[in-house]
């Protein structure tokens, strides 16, 4: 007797046995059963998706349903839509917080860049919504997913600290987090590289050609020789320069994602890749908005409508978490975080082997 993948005993020493007999008999037999152990393996596969999608169910988890059978989506005509098997479960939260945040990023953006010179100025900036607008929504989206990756830890870290053990279980909302960092991960990564590329189109579009061409006949009729800016160039070539390279280790942090690179890595490896190199790339991606921004935090006239621009709302979370960050790197908490991840509980003295064991 052998049992397959969904638990179901099959004798499969008799079916071969009626497989190589001689009659024509054994042989419609032996097709008659097997049809109906591939009968049976559909409907359980079914039972299982049904079990996973009722809400008194314990397996809720859309994880769960890995361990099925593979099963044949035209089976599914006689059952509800409902009842069907959701597309990209894991995608769904991080998917929803990106859609939302850029609903709002662009519907702020809109009103700063395109509605308020209308109104005050009757100047129409409409043209400005297909390219500039949205690349002031893409950094926004990129570096606030990239936070939403890390957010999660720092509340994972506060907590176990709270209770002084890490044998209690999270939250089930911290929980379901933690579990989406790499969809979170992902994303920003993606939205970061649109980002680049809508940036590499600027000399392209036909309305930066008529500004250069005003540029060049304003600096002719003021006799300029040079326009040059000392500090508006270091500012260009310094912020271009970060976020390069945090791009470039989002893009290493995106490869070590995929399942056959991973499995390749030691824990140790990517814990690093994941760990440090993503906070080094939240840091990078910090320090290239606030470049960016560079005089312009003091500048009043960046504040329309009493709205702050942009980039000052793309930089508070971040900052948040690499303080955060930065403090339980400190030995006063980087010791007892050390001791509760190694199995040191508050109410419990350490075993001292139990430590060297794992250092």
């Amino acid at each position: 007797m052998e049992e397959n993948e969904t638990g179901i005993q099959s004798s499969t020493t008799d079916d071969e046995i009626n497989y190589n007999g001689t009659g024509n008999g054994d042989i419609w037999q032996w097709a008659a059963k097997k049809s109906q152990d591939m009968e049976c393996e559909k409907k359980l596969n079914i039972d299982l998706q049904l079990r996973c999608d009722s809400p008194g169910s314990d397996s809720l988890d859309p994880d769960s349903l890995d361990r099925a059978i593979y099963y044949d989506v035209l089976d599914w005509d006689t059952v509800s839509s409902s009842q069907r098997t959701s597309l990209f479960p894991k995608w769904r939260l991080p998917m929803k917080m990106a859609f939302l945040l850029a609903l709002f990023m662009f519907m702020y953006t809109f009103l700063r860049e395109v509605l308020y010179p209308y109104v005050t100025k009757s100047k129409n900036e409409f043209y400005r919504i297909p390219i500039l607008v949205v690349n002031k929504v893409l950094p926004v989206v990129a570096i606030t997913l990239l936070t939403m990756a890390y957010l999660p830890g720092i509340f994972a870290t506060v907590i176990q600290l709270h209770r002084g053990t890490k044998y209690k279980r999270f939250p089930s909302w911290l929980n379901t987090w933690m579990l989406r960092r790499k969809q979170f991960g992902l994303l920003s990564f993606f939205i970061g590289a649109m980002h680049a590329i809508y940036s590499l189109s600027y000399p392209m579009r036909r309305s930066y050609r008529y500004k250069l061409l005003n540029w060049a006949y304003e600096q002719v009729k003021q006799q300029k020789e040079s326009s040059w800016i000392e500090h508006d160039v270091w500012r260009m070539e310094i912020y271009v320069c970060l976020g390069i390279i945090s791009l470039a280790i989002l893009g290493i942090l995106a490869v070590a994602s995929i399942p056959s690179v991973s499995h390749s890595l030691s824990w140790r490896e990517y814990q690093f890749i994941q760990s440090k190199m993503g906070y080094v790339a939240l840091l990078l991606s910090t320090a290239h908005t606030l470049v960016f921004a560079w005089n312009k935090w003091a500048d009043v006239s960046q504040f329309i409508w009493c709205m702050p621009p942009s980039f000052m709302l793309a930089v508070f979370l971040p900052i948040l978490v690499l303080l955060c960050r930065a403090i339980f790197l400190l030995p006063c908490f980087s010791k007892r975080i050390q001791k509760i991840r190694y199995g040191w509980e508050a109410t419990k003295p350490m075993n001292k082997n139990c430590v060297l064991t794992h250092m």
